[in-house]
């Protein structure tokens, strides 16, 4: 079964609100990170196959992923990130 992209709101923590109105306002805005919602995301990685890149001009395979690293903002947001490939290059990645 293919991915279904999970549609994310914000929430601003409101230092004038308990803890409780806090977690029931961002679960209201959609904005509260559940195990449920992890899991989904988990899900969605492990269903990816990813195939080698195509053979480079000297006949051995392309380069492939080696690791991730992503980029946050204040607010925890990610933003943005470099991926590192098996010939340790890196290329950006973006985040729409």
């Amino acid at each position: 079964m293919a991915y279904e992209k999970q549609t994310w709101g914000t929430y601003q923590y409101d230092e004038s609100k308990s803890l409780a109105e806090n977690i029931t306002a961002a679960e209201t805005a959609n904005a509260l990170v559940t195990t449920d919602k992890i899991k989904h995301i988990e899900d969605g990685i492990a269903e990816i196959e990813l195939t080698p890149g195509p053979k480079g001009a000297d006949g051995k395979a392309g380069a492939s992923i080696k690791s991730i690293k992503l980029t946050k903002d204040e607010g925890g947001l990610i933003t943005g990130g470099t991926a590192t490939l098996t010939d340790n290059t890196t290329a950006p990645i973006t985040v729409e």
